[in-house]
C-alpha cells in the first residue's frame, strides 16, 4: 500500500499519471491474497468448511483420517500460496512433512488434519474445542 500511496503523491506532484501504476501490481497481490486468505472454519455436514472471500474449501470427513494438535513447524518452501499479512495459506513443502496444505492464520493454534491427500493445518479460535468436535465427527480417529 506505500508503494501506491508513493505513486499518488509522485504523481500529484509531477503531474505525470503514470506514477500511478508504481504500486498496482503489490496492490493486486494483496487484493488476491485477502481474496484467497481464510476467513473462519466451520464443521458443516459435509465436512469442515475453510471459508474464504473466493470461496469456502471443503475437506470432507471421509477424508480425514486423524486430527491432533502436535507441533509441527509450519515453515516450508512455498510451491503455490501465500505467508503474509492474512496468515499462511495454500500448498507447501518440507522435508518433514511433505507436501502439505495451511489454511492458518495463526500460528500459535494450529490443528492438523490428517487427510487422504496429505496433512491440512487449520487455526480455528478456540482449537481444542474443534479438535473434540471433529474428532466426534470422524469417530474418535486420533
Amino acid at each position: 500500500m506505500g508503494t501506491t500511496a508513493l505513486g499518488i503523491l509522485f504523481a500529484l506532484e509531477s503531474g505525470n499519471p503514470r506514477w500511478l501504476f508504481l504500486g498496482l501490481p503489490f496492490t493486486l497481490l494483496i487484493l488476491v491474497a485477502a481474496w484467497f486468505a481464510p476467513t473462519a472454519y466451520h464443521l458443516a455436514a459435509d465436512g469442515v468448511r475453510v471459508e474464504r472471500r473466493a470461496g469456502a474449501r471443503v475437506i470432507p470427513y471421509r477424508a480425514i483420517r486423524g486430527v491432533d494438535r502436535e507441533p509441527r513447524s509450519i515453515h516450508g518452501f512455498t510451491v503455490a500460496a501465500c505467508r503474509g499479512v492474512f496468515g499462511r495459506f495454500g500448498r507447501f513443502w518440507s522435508a518433514q512433512l511433505g507436501l502439505y496444505r495451511l489454511y492458518v492464520t495463526d500460528d500459535a493454534r494450529v490443528v492438523w488434519l490428517a487427510t487422504d491427500r496429505g496433512l491440512v493445518g487449520l487455526s480455528p479460535d478456540r482449537p481444542d474445542e474443534f479438535v473434540a468436535a471433529l474428532r466426534r465427527r470422524v469417530g474418535g480417529a486420533a
